[in-house]
């Protein structure tokens, strides 16, 4: 990490983590002994110490941790052991956090945070301190980026941070350089005496140019009284003075800075000046603005549509937007975070609600469920809850929007129609019934063979079986699986379960092809059962079946029907030709636009049909 040099003992400044690391055993670490560092290392660690800031060095590929006074009064009970220690073993929790931040730095990039939530003390609490983040790369002489430089600022203790700008000038000398927000030394009178590479980029100009300017020549006319307040109040009271404000660039643009002035006092023979730490907000001010105008639109949808809208942080329990839930349930603005919103939902349909919208959360899903929610009134009403995270650019939520939508009436309506549906299925089963009976009192009368009595209410009960699936088609969608098991079933195929195979995936029929290709299905089973597969103790049922997509995205469905093993009578076709073979050629052809195949072999029965699956308009594969 460093070359042999035989100058005196380096010492790299005062203070309590100069004297920590000139005593610190580092030839047990990989950096190797302090008198063996690189010249760049040293200036690196030089530079760290002199901050005023929280400031550390993260140094090579096992990131061992250099850091200065301002970070040991953060790091609490992890102070002194931290230093030497690779960052990922010292602030184990935290590297998680940070980790990425430092593998873009590493990779040459200089990496800005703002408001970095990070556990620097140890105390299992991740939000203990939130930062304003720079980090910087540094090169050894030989181009690759060695170490990692990190000046930070603890958001919500200012006054702290603030307090450690009180810097010599030979302090503020040594971080002007590599620092990657602007710093200046003004004069009292507001005319600059110092600037950064940084500050000049931010106002636009070249140093000479800074140096000839007041501090009020590059401020946006509108921004002056608030910015002399603030250098005024600083001088008065010895604090430091933060605002934002807006800086004028030589082409009439402007751009969005935070200023800090802190007071520099050289002594009693010396003027004081001002530090000015400036840090370009244009990024932060664009994206606050977009915020605002996000909201005000969020704001006015919220009042044209006739639902319940709201909108929680990345955790989904403090509300940020929930105005028409509150106005709708009566609930009080602080009543609904951290589940209180759950109150006013009916306590049968409460632990549902509460455990979805929490595995959704959980697993950053979105979540939709029905629920019953009662107003002002006390009268619960039916409601579609929805509720969809918002991702940023780096994948990570944050924020939730939800919606309610009243369904009451549509529920109800849905109910009365179930009900309907039911009755008219139970009335058309009647009905095939009472035809049974006419058909069998008729032909008792003009002598109709057994055959007819049994193939007419075989074909009868096929038509009850499909109306009882068309029935419950709503709650239970019917399956193609389950159409061709109720088929089997009639003829007690569960008790031949080791002849019989069933094989493709989950396809859901449209209801109106289900009537015609159940008769086809109840015709194959029968002949399985008379004369086929199933009526001997030889043979084997086979039925597969897949999906496809055809050609202008047709979803298709193509189904085998083989029996195996079928012993013809002696004279006789094991399958005859009649209506369950004029079914499956002609009708299915016509009603279902069907390819059909029906291929009758010595031993084996082939037949193949081919379908489409949804209606022009409609797509029911799942």
């Amino acid at each position: 990490m460093g070359s042999n040099t035989s100058s005196p003992v380096w010492r790299p400044g005062q203070g309590e983590m100069a004297e920590c690391i000139r005593a610190h055993d580092w030839a047990a670490t990989p950096l190797g002994s302090i008198e063996h560092w690189s010249p760049r290392l040293k200036l690196a660690v030089e530079m760290v110490l002199a901050n005023p800031l929280v400031a550390s060095l993260v140094c090579g590929p096992d990131h061992i941790l250099i850091y200065n006074d301002a970070a040991a009064a953060l790091y609490g009970a992890h102070h002194p052991a931290a230093l030497g220690q690779p960052l990922p073993k010292a602030f184990p929790a935290g590297w998680v956090t940070v980790e990425t931040l430092y593998r873009r730095a590493f990779a040459g990039e200089v990496v800005q945070v703002h408001g970095q939530p990070l556990d620097t003390r140890g105390d299992g609490n991740p939000q203990a301190d939130a930062f304003d983040a720079i980090l910087t790369p540094v090169r050894e002489e030989a181009g690759h980026v060695a170490y990692v430089h990190m000046v930070g600022t603890e958001i919500g203790r200012r006054t702290r941070a603030e307090t450690a700008l009180r810097a010599s000038d030979e302090q503020l000398a040594a971080i002007f350089g590599n620092a990657a927000v602007g710093l200046s030394e003004l004069a009292q009178d507001g005319r600059f005496l110092r600037a950064n590479n940084e500050l000049c980029r931010i106002l636009g100009r070249t140093r000479d140019e800074v140096l000839r300017l007041t501090v009020m020549d590059v401020t946006y006319p509108d921004d002056v009284p608030p910015s002399l307040k603030a250098v005024s109040e600083a001088l008065r009271t010895d604090q430091p003075a933060s605002l934002d404000k807006r800086y004028m660039r030589p082409d009439s643009t402007f751009v969005w800075a935070n200023s800090r002035v802190q007071p520099l006092h050289h002594g009693p023979d010396q003027p004081s000046t001002l530090l000015a730490v400036t840090a370009d907000l244009t990024d932060r001010h664009g994206a606050e603005e977009r915020l605002r105008e996000s909201e005000e639109r969020f704001r006015a949808l919220a009042s044209l549509v006739p639902v319940i809208l709201w909108r929680s942080d990345a955790s989904g329990t403090n509300f940020s937007e929930n105005r028409s839930f509150l106005d709708y349930t009566g609930q009080l603005t602080g009543e609904v975070d951290d589940f209180g919103w759950l109150e006013p939902i009916h306590a049968h349909d409460r632990k549902a609600a509460r455990e979805l919208f929490r595995s959704g959360i959980e697993s950053r899903q979105p979540i939709s469920m029905q629920l019953r929610l009662h107003g002002r009134d006390g009268q619960y009403r039916w409601f579609l809850a929805r509720q969809v995270p918002i991702f940023d650019a780096q994948g990570q939520v944050t924020e939730w929007f939800g919606a309610a939508m009243d369904i009451h009436e549509l529920r109800e309506l849905q109910e009365r129609q179930a009900v309907m549906v039911g009755e008219l299925q139970h009335r058309t089963r009647n009905l095939i019934t009472v035809v049974r009976a006419i058909a069998q009192k008729t032909m008792a009368q003009t002598g109709p063979t057994e055959t007819f009595c049994e193939q007419f209410n075989d074909r009868l009960s096929a038509l009850a079986r499909v109306q009882g699936l068309l029935s419950r088609s709503d709650q239970e969608p019917i399956t193609l699986r389950g159409l061709i098991r109720t088929e089997l079933d009639a003829f007690g195929v569960s008790a031949m379960q080791n002849r019989v195979a069933l094989e493709g995936p989950r396809v859901v029929l449209r209801k109106a092809s289900v009537q015609t290709l159940a008769l086809a299905l109840h015709e194959l089973a029968t002949n399985a059962h008379k004369y086929g597969a199933l009526a001997s103790a030889q043979g084997e049922l086979w039925v597969s079946w897949d999906t496809y997509t055809a050609k202008a995205g047709e979803q298709r469905l193509s189904l085998l029907w083989l029996e195996e093993g079928i012993r013809k009578p002696e004279g006789q076709s094991a399958v005859q030709r009649g209506y369950g073979r004029e079914l499956i050629e002609k009708a299915l052809p016509y009603a279902l636009k069907a390819h059909t195949s029906y291929e009758l072999g010595e031993d084996e029965l082939r037949c193949s049909i081919d379908l489409p699956l949804a209606d022009t308009h409609e797509r029911t594969v799942r």
